[in-house]
């Protein structure tokens, strides 16, 4: 039987999965932006290095057993970490145009995951992130006009959740920040899992990186 959890992910592309990090893991990966640089875009942003403060918790959300088992629903074995960081748009940046994580595989079935961990309360008025549910399912590319960063869509929604929230979604869904029109953090960790080994070479296929989500 499919589980709800996966249901969202087919049907609409995304999920969020409350509590998915207690208090206390949050806090850990917490600790790494504490001194992280700050890019010319106004984005703090944490590379996860050995050196990095707490870098077990960080590793530790590779196998985390709800993106496993999406993984495993949607990607199957072998599947492997497609790219990981930190993020914080500072007030007054991180608008974004809408965009996908990665191009389209040649049987459009779904090649990468992507899971955004939410280290703040995400709210309208610190730029949660935006996605256009079931837009995964659309194989033409997304238009220019809704690529701008100003750019609205009609079908948009706005994705608010608390502290240790997970969103989850295919690699193929329409979704970017907001501006951060509070006075507040959005602190988050993101990351994605990919198809296929390590070893093999995702060059072709994703697009995923640091500015996105």
């Amino acid at each position: 039987m499919t589980s709800p959890i996966h249901q969202a992910l087919d049907q609409e592309g995304y999920v969020v999965v409350p509590g998915a990090l207690d208090s206390e893991w949050v806090a850990r990966l917490l600790r790494a932006f504490e001194d992280a640089p700050v890019q010319e875009s106004g984005t703090q942003h944490v590379e996860i290095t050995d050196e990095t403060p707490e870098a077990k918790a960080w590793r530790d959300l590779e196998h985390h057993p709800v993106l496993n088992a999406a993984a495993e629903h949607f990607l199957s074995s072998p599947y492997c970490l497609g790219g990981m960081h930190g993020r914080n748009p500072l007030p007054g940046f991180g608008q974004q145009g809408l965009h996908s994580d990665c191009l389209r595989g040649p049987e459009n079935e779904c090649i990468l995951i992507t899971a955004l961990w939410m280290l703040d309360d995400f709210t309208p008025e610190n730029g949660a992130t935006r996605v256009v549910p079931g837009s995964h399912r659309i194989a033409r590319p997304l238009s220019r006009d809704f690529s701008q960063p100003l750019a609205r869509h009609p079908d948009e929604k706005v994705i608010v959740a608390s502290s240790g929230s997970v969103l989850m979604f295919n690699g193929y869904l329409w979704h970017s920040g907001r501006r951060n029109d509070s006075t507040r953090p959005r602190r988050a960790v993101q990351m994605g899992l990919r198809r296929g080994r390590a070893a093999d070479s995702p060059i072709k296929l994703f697009a995923y990186g640091n500015e996105n989500s």
